[in-house]
């Protein structure tokens, strides 16, 4: 009996196991393919008006004037996409891309040098980035306000694309804005 008093009494002196630590989670990444859908703007681009919808009358580009020009990077472990945009005649601005893991949308906040403040949602549909947003109206405009604008980006192959913007109307259609042809920029520029 004295033994196995002594022995209940080594036994519970003894440290107890612990318990085995659960393996750290593993940091998020912006690895997966719905970070990838925006992927193709990514890139070093000239920027022209579209010549196919290019109005009759509009004048020509002037010689010697500087191409806007739009880079597009990866940043913060590459899940944000950094637009910075330079019109080549004192027009700049930057946007910020994100894909939202909770909306399950992509997200843009574009900010410029007259003070703009862009905000958008969109979505990868038929192989385009389409946003979908409220955005100040003109500066030369008469009344303050906002206006809601359609922005569409489409891949035209790995070295072109195209950026197309409408204007939501009161009646429910949709203007033609802007229109501008991508073409990736070579290293020799």
């Amino acid at each position: 009996m004295l033994l196995t008093v002594a022995l209940l009494a080594v036994i519970l002196q003894a440290p107890s196991p612990q318990p085995v630590a659960a393996p750290a989670p593993k940091p998020f990444d912006c690895t997966g393919p719905e970070y990838r859908q925006f992927d193709f703007w990514v890139g070093d681009w000239d920027v022209v008006p579209n010549p196919a919808t290019r109005p009759a009358n509009a004048p020509p580009p002037q010689p010697g004037v500087t191409r806007p020009r739009n880079t597009i990077t990866k940043i913060q472990g590459g899940c944000v996409i950094h637009e910075s945009w330079n019109d080549g005649r004192g027009g700049t601005g930057e946007s910020y891309n994100v894909f939202d893991r909770v909306k399950q949308q992509w997200h843009q906040t574009w900010v410029d040098n007259i003070g703009g403040l862009h905000s958008y949602w969109g979505e990868l549909k038929n192989g385009s980035m389409v946003y979908i947003g409220e955005v100040p109206l003109g500066p030369t405009q008469r009344v303050q306000g906002r206006r809601t604008l359609r922005v569409t980006f489409t891949p035209m192959g790995p070295n072109q694309m195209r950026q197309s913007a409408e204007t939501l109307n009161s009646d429910g259609t949709w203007t033609s804005g802007y229109d501008f042809l991508y073409t990736r920029r070579t290293a020799a520029k």
